[in-house]
């Protein structure tokens, strides 16, 4: 039986790495097709070159709607084709899949039981009574291999070579499972223990990485520092071997230490940190907890540190508020991270929190991604405003890389930090496409005339050039020329002196030019003349 796995991945570039239909491929053995697909394609045409006498599809939450389209003309095609599903939107929410269109659904992990199924089916029965496989009229069963050490390497046996030199990025997975439980998360109700791959098969798949030149690497990991000494065993491993590789690692700031932070810095990487809210009412809702001191205190050793970090809030946590999102932004602008990814809330099949949306009075579409439309403490204005908030942040603190001196902004302008974003995102709108160091310039001359602040303008513009400039030095390679009022060591001080103290410490110059280059990590300023 010839066997096809579709996968449709977001994008070219950093997600274009289809690792679970590369895990079903592995498993399945054999001379086993896997077409990948990206949504800018059209569907129906993916489909209509699609061959095969079964054919498995991998469904997340990005994919869904492409993938109704694909099967409804795959089907038309090929009304009498083996047609199987997996992936994370299948395991969410079976219940939206027609089984009178789909064979079987695999939900959890698939590598033991699609198998079994295909298999079954091979000899013209039913997949029936094998766990984690629904057919018609079946009870809803989940896998989970409880020995990962007995799954095949995507990366060993070679089935991720065509997306070693193609892909941006290479999804490499550590660990399965996670011990928490946030109530919005597929793994709310998921396996609670954690089980790692074998320290062995990770050295020998980072040596087949490094032989293949792969650059990039996003550590699948839910809590990569959760078990302090296979962190550190990992990281001394990472710093042996790999250190011209860049790493992305998801953490938890409290369980961050000295210690690991210096193993961090040795490596050419950056954390993404799931902070979500600094709300208690937000976060206890969802069965989350801050150490605030502990958060706090780790995530500025990061920031002391050097090293890339990201922060993750969310939109319309139950109990939270419009002033409550605002302050939680604030807060994380106030750690200064390299970027803040902001997400409307999902109610996702299949987590406690979709299970218990309705009675908690919320509303959301019930297609996939299915985003929050209001809720008893956010309504739809409140939503409006906070995606406005999202949409500045974007723009002005990420893409604009704005973590330096967005401080100094709202310590001038007296303006809280979310509602800069705010006002940024109505002053971008339509604008979206131009220079972004540009737009900030004509946007903060323009608060600080709103406020009364213009005599800081100088002073900010300048602070403000300084960072832009290093900023596209270090993502282009080109060198730059500033234009500042004062020497780039005086702005330096702006780090420990407040506006006032400054301006009376240094008073300004004429305008002058400067270059900014890079040897061997450090910076350098040239005067122009």
């Amino acid at each position: 039986m010839r066997t096809t796995l579709v996968s449709c991945c977001y994008e070219k570039g950093n997600f274009s790495y289809p690792l679970g239909a590369l895990c079903i491929q592995e498993a399945l053995g054999g001379d086993v097709k896997l077409e990948n697909h990206f949504l800018s394609e059209d569907p129906r045409r993916a489909a209509r070159q699609t061959k095969g006498d079964a054919i498995g599809i991998s469904v997340y939450l990005w994919n869904r709607a492409w993938f109704d389209q694909f099967v409804q003309e795959l089907t038309q095609i090929h009304p009498n084709v083996v047609l199987f599903a997996g992936g994370p939107e299948v395991t969410a929410n079976p219940k939206s899949f027609d089984l009178r269109v789909y064979s079987f659904l695999s939900l959890g992990e698939g590598e033991e039981s699609v198998p079994k199924a295909l298999e079954m089916v091979g000899r013209g029965a039913a997949p029936a009574g094998i766990q984690g496989i629904v057919t018609r009229g079946g009870n809803l069963t989940y896998a989970c291999p409880e020995d990962v050490e007995t799954l095949g390497s995507v990366i060993l046996d070679h089935k991720a070579d065509p997306f070693l030199a193609s892909s941006g990025s290479v999804l490499w997975e550590l660990t399965r499972g996670c011990p928490f439980h946030c109530a919005f998360c597929f793994e709310s109700k998921g396996v609670r223990s954690v089980r790692h791959f074998p320290m062995e098969r990770i050295e020998r798949e980072l040596d087949y990485l490094l032989a293949h030149h792969v650059r990039d690497i996003f550590v699948l990991d839910p809590t990569f520092n959760m078990d302090k000494e296979r962190t550190k065993e990992l990281l001394q491993l990472f710093i042996r071997k790999a250190k011209k590789v860049h790493f992305t690692f998801e953490n938890r700031a409290e369980l961050l230490d000295e210690e690991l932070i210096r193993l961090f810095s040795q490596l050419d990487c950056a954390l993404q940190i799931g902070m979500q809210s600094s709300n208690p009412k937000a976060l206890a809702a969802i069965d989350r907890r801050m150490q605030v001191d502990k958060f706090q205190k780790n995530v500025h050793l990061l920031s002391n540190s050097g090293i890339t970090f990201g922060l993750d809030l969310i939109i319309g946590l139950p109990g939270d508020t419009l002033e409550g999102f605002s302050k939680s932004l604030d807060d994380a602008i106030s750690f200064q991270p390299s970027n803040i990814d902001i997400f409307l809330l999902s109610l996702l099949p299949g987590t406690r929190l979709g299970d218990e949306a309705s009675e908690k009075e919320m509303r959301w579409d019930h297609a996939s991604p299915y985003l929050l439309i209001e809720s008893r403490s956010m309504d739809k204005e409140a939503i409006r405003k906070a995606l406005l908030m999202k949409q500045g942040c974007d723009l002005f603190y990420t893409k604009g890389q704005a973590w330096a001196w967005m401080g100094l902004f709202c310590k001038i302008s007296g303006v809280a930090a979310h509602q800069l974003l705010h006002d940024f995102a109505l002053f971008a709108k339509g604008r979206e496409t131009e220079e972004i160091y540009e737009l900030q310039d004509q946007f903060v001359r323009q608060v600080l005339k709103q406020t009364g602040k213009r005599a800081y303008s100088k002073l900010l513009t300048s602070y403000m050039e300084l960072y832009q400039g290093i900023a596209y030095l270090l993502e282009t390679g080109d060198t730059p020329v500033v234009e500042l009022f004062w020497e780039p060591n005086e702005l330096s001080q702006l780090e420990e002196l407040d506006p006032d103290q400054f301006l009376r410490r240094y008073p300004s110059k004429h305008q002058m030019l400067a270059i900014i280059q890079e040897e061997d990590g450090s910076l350098f300023f040239e005067p122009q003349v």
